[in-house]
């Protein structure tokens, strides 16, 4: 199948299931993508392949995604109600558990299990499901939405309409009586299409037409004058619910006015005098601040400093001149980051993160929009605790307080990130108001 993205090539895909009788079904997708990021060309590689039950529920998984840069690898077992998963970052490795339902699905499943298995027209069904590309299990809504003519190339075929919801982010799938897939739609114009070995593998080796940079920006009626200046910005934002302003707001982020919303941002500290500070302290198969190379690390680098304001600049600034700034499509770990020495927002938080909470110092990753080059674009950064304050800084962009323009919309260690799929292609923003304390030529 090809992927597109508003009519423009991105790759191709391939999809496969084998009846194994009465051991169930294995199934197998492989998806080849090259795109560029910030005028970069990248190619990612994802395979997918999960062994599932004679009624379609999960038993194994093994999930890879790679780029040029890095290898993301999962793989999994159901044990009774505890999925038990090795995390391979690199030539590293975590286990880890999850407790599930005792009957558990995958979305690669939901294609033979609705043909073999029988969903009526007009008929509805939810079921727990489990993601390995997320790793996480929230209940899918599969809907049979009836029969529709397709039309693909010069050829019409009759399918059945099948629309999918997940954690928020819907797809539409049309499949024929036995599951194969001719067509699927998901969000922000990505297309997949039923076509010819030839045709799919012809788009690999042609020029990329899509930067997913340009893709997921956010323009802005006005510029904002100089970023790191403004004392106080007022937004005007529509496309985002409610809930994700409720959980972070704060002295720094506020909403001063609703419908239409208004959030009011500034580059100042949050009081919290008993935060519970101990998950922001943990090391992870991503923030590796208990590896013995970044404590080692953490040392030499802040040796000569004195309070825990000097450590946390000093690691600042050597993670922003270490890092090439580059483009990488993959979450890499610390240690990864360490060795290949570039990276994007994601590499500069956790590094700066793991070396961060390896020095004592809580740290959490905000995830969110920041105001980049005339418009609003996807970002991470660290929030670290000093004397009873949370204080966003940024060694992305080489910021010891985080400007104004940050907002937050997430928090975590780069973990249910899904939550903000539903938000693409959604946003607007529009400047109302800024201030600075000198005049802005």
């Amino acid at each position: 199948m090809t992927i597109t993205h508003h009519g423009k090539k991105l790759g191709y895909s391939v999809y496969s299931v084998e009846n194994l009788s009465e051991r169930g079904y294995s199934i197998t997708s492989t998806a080849q993508l090259k795109m560029a990021v910030a005028g970069i060309e990248t190619k990612l590689l994802m395979k997918n392949f999960v062994r599932v039950d004679t009624l379609f529920r999960l038993l194994s998984f093994d999930f890879q995604l790679q780029s040029d840069q890095s290898l993301t690898h999962f793989s999994g077992k159901k044990v009774d109600q505890t999925l038990l998963i090795t995390q391979i970052l690199g030539s590293d490795s975590t286990v880890m558990e999850i407790n599930v339902p005792e009957e558990i699905y995958t979305y690669l499943s939901i294609q033979p299990m609705v043909a073999w298995q029988g969903i009526k027209e007009g008929e509805t069904i939810t079921l727990p499901a489990f993601d390995p590309v997320s790793m996480e299990i929230a209940q899918v809504e599969i809907s049979h939405e009836g029969k529709e003519d397709l039309n693909i190339g010069e050829n019409s075929y009759l399918l059945n309409k099948i629309r999918v919801q997940f954690k928020g982010v819907p797809s539409i799938l049309w499949l024929d009586d036995n599951g194969s897939t001719y067509r699927e739609e998901t969000i922000m114009g990505l297309v997949m299409e039923k076509t010819t070995p030839d045709e799919a593998l012809r788009i690999l080796s042609e020029v990329s037409e899509v930067d997913f940079l340009d893709v997921y920006a956010i323009p802005v009626d006005t510029p904002i004058k100089d970023p790191a200046s403004v004392t106080e910005l007022i937004l005007e934002i529509d496309g985002i619910d409610s809930h994700y302003w409720q959980k972070f707001t704060s002295e720094r982020q506020s909403v001063i006015q609703e419908n239409p919303l208004y959030l009011r941002l500034r580059p100042v500290s949050t009081p919290q005098n008993h935060a519970l500070l101990e998950p922001f302290l943990v090391s992870n198969s991503i923030i590796q601040c208990n590896n013995p190379k970044i404590k080692e690390l953490t040392r030499e680098v802040t040796i000569n400093d004195l309070t825990k304001h000097d450590k946390v600049n000093r690691l600042n600034k050597w993670v922003y001149h270490y890092l090439k700034k580059q483009p990488v499509p993959t979450l890499s770990s610390a240690l990864e980051i360490l060795d290949g020495k570039q990276g994007d927002c994601s590499e500069h938080t956790t590094l700066f993160t793991s070396l961060s909470r390896s020095a004592g110092i809580p740290t959490k990753i905000h995830i969110g929009l920041v105001y980049l080059k005339g418009r609003f674009l996807y970002h991470a950064w660290p929030v670290v605790y000093l004397d009873g304050n949370w204080i966003a800084v940024d060694p992305t962009l080489g910021q010891p307080v985080a400007d104004a323009t940050h907002i937050t919309l997430h928090e975590g260690d780069f973990n249910n990130l899904t939550e903000l799929i539903p938000l693409f292609g959604r946003v607007s923003i529009r400047i109302i108001e800024q201030k600075y304390e000198k005049p802005i030529l």
